[in-house]
């Protein structure tokens, strides 16, 4: 019989002791077991390539890369009010690498339209909050109006005669404009277009007089001139807009600093999830990527999993029921 040594003996005991604390190799967590992520990483963005969502998605997407050494791959699934998008995130694998950006206050008000949306509380774990898309009231150059006042005066001097596009019925652009006319006590004529690509071009050109839209996506037309901003819907003033004062400065209970969060489908691995936390807040901690969204009129902010519930409760008390107010007006 061979005796053990006094070394392997201590070793023996230690690695017992390990086993009863539930450390066994069995019990690592899962994302090092599998080594996640093994394969790349789609990244679902509910909208057409160039808008905030999109350009945010993008920046971020490129930075989670390097960070986790494999591909995230943007792929735009655009319609129904970002809701197909929506539904592909929710009926994905949940094993993390299927990743959806939503912007909250948009879904939120699609609950109203769309009855048999997946529940955001429970299809979802949330990755994180990305970003603040900020929007804004503007109007062609041509019009002649330089702040809310004079846009005001116009409207009343010609009732009916006016019309403000939107990025689509029951888009968060249309429920905005239709609580501000409302609130100053002025009509105008609704216009939806299918996005702020189609519906910018008939703005600038004067077809349509005002329009609430991201900053990211009016910012190159108010610095050529094309465009005036005349009040933003953020809760502060914009960076890239420091001049232009937020609504509630005005006087106007309306704030829409247009929310954007990563979700994965109910049931990832929690490993997994974290692993892509952690990789975004590396991502939004870079000066590159904060400078990318910056010059877009995007306002970077990173926001971890639990603080973001209470944006998405927030949200959700709000939009839903401005849409079904708008909804019960218009019959």
């Amino acid at each position: 019989m061979i005796k053990q040594s006094g070394g392997a003996a201590i070793v023996r005991s230690l690695f017992q002791c390990l086993l009863g604390l539930g450390l066994s190799a069995g019990l690592v967590p899962a994302h090092a077991q599998a080594g996640f992520p093994a394969k790349p990483i789609h990244l679902v963005v509910p909208a057409p390539p160039g808008g905030a969502g999109d350009t945010s998605a993008r920046a971020i997407a490129r930075h989670m890369a390097d960070t986790l050494k494999q591909q995230v791959v943007v792929e735009n699934k655009p319609g129904a009010a970002a809701t197909i998008g929506y539904r592909s995130l929710a009926g994905a694998a949940p094993d993390g690498y299927t990743v959806g950006l939503v912007p909250v206050a948009g879904t939120a008000i699609a609950t109203v339209t769309y009855k048999d949306l997946p529940d955001i509380d429970r299809s979802f774990d949330i990755v994180a909050g990305i970003a603040d898309a900020p929007h804004v009231l503007v109007v062609p150059a041509s019009l002649g109006v330089k702040d809310i006042e004079g846009l005001l005066a116009l409207l009343k001097s010609r009732p009916g005669h006016y019309n403000y596009a939107s990025q689509g019925a029951g888009s968060l652009s249309h429920i905005e404009s239709a609580v501000f006319l409302d609130a100053a006590g002025v009509s105008a004529t609704h216009v939806p277009y299918k996005g702020s690509a189609e519906a910018l071009p008939g703005l600038i050109g004067g077809e349509t007089s005002l329009m609430f839209d991201s900053v990211s996506s009016v910012l190159p037309h108010v610095r050529s001139g094309k465009l005036v901003a005349l009040a933003t819907a953020a809760s502060r003033r914009v960076p890239q807009l420091p001049d232009v004062p937020t609504m509630a400065e005005l006087g106007y209970d309306l704030k829409a600093d247009n929310a954007f969060v990563l979700l994965v489908p109910a049931g990832t691995p929690p490993g997994h999830t974290q692993a892509l936390t952690e990789a975004v807040r590396a991502a939004l901690a870079s000066a590159e990527v904060i400078a990318t969204l910056e010059n877009t009129g995007i306002v970077a902010k990173f926001t971890a999993p639990a603080a973001f519930r209470d944006v998405i409760a927030q949200e959700f008390a709000l939009w839903p029921g401005l849409a079904r107010k708008l909804a019960a007006s218009s019959h």
